[in-house]
């Protein structure tokens, strides 16, 4: 299973950005939300997740808002920031997932109340699709997220940290019903390596 709380871009300080008040965090949430508050969350409500880098973590999707849109999370960790003087950030997870999203449970990473990670965790077995090894043989290094994503279809689970240049990204993509799957990784959205792996 991939793992969600590793973070390894650099930290900085506080922020000292005042937090909406409740009526603001509710009008934003409303346009944020394809879904209403309380309903199953979807693949396009993650996909509207923006997620900022940890030294600027302000351009991310703030916590209010996606707290008021998903509703009460699952569980709230703490998690660290790698090569950061270990810098915290609080990560939710939410399991009230629509079927359609094909996912187990859905994971925001927070620093300084503004998300700078998201990822979601592959689905039970039964209900995972297999990617052929000729169509994986078809994605190359250098090519960009959207472009492996064309060849191959959404990814069964997903793990991103920070935006643009200096993202990273790694997902995964079913390949037998034993758990065997491939595992892309992806910097500053462009595919840098592919290795075989396991997932329960």
């Amino acid at each position: 299973m991939i793992l969600l709380t590793t973070m390894s871009l650099a930290a900085c300080g506080h922020s000292s950005e005042k937090t909406p008040n409740k009526s603001q965090s509710q009008k934003t949430a409303q346009s944020f939300r394809v879904s209403s508050n309380g309903s199953a969350i979807g693949r396009a409500d993650y996909n509207r997740i923006e997620t900022g880098n940890v030294t600027s973590p302000k351009t991310g999707t703030s916590k209010n808002v996606i707290l008021t849109s998903f509703g009460k999370p699952n569980s709230k960790s703490r998690v660290t920031v790698n090569n950061s003087g270990k810098k915290a950030a609080i990560q939710y997870s939410w399991t009230n997932l629509k079927t359609s999203f094909k996912a187990s449970a859905l994971t925001v990473e927070f620093l300084n109340d503004h998300a700078i990670g998201k990822g979601y965790i592959e689905a039970s077995i039964k209900n995972r699709r297999y990617i052929s090894k000729n169509r994986l043989n078809n994605v190359q290094k250098g090519e960009t997220y959207t472009q492996v994503v064309k060849t191959l279809g959404v990814p069964d689970a997903e793990s991103l940290t920070g935006h643009g240049n200096v993202s990273a990204r790694n997902v995964t993509y079913a390949t037998g019903k034993n758990g065997r799957a491939l595992s892309l990784m992806f910097a500053g959205d462009k595919l840098t390596s592919k290795m075989q792996t396991v997932v329960k």
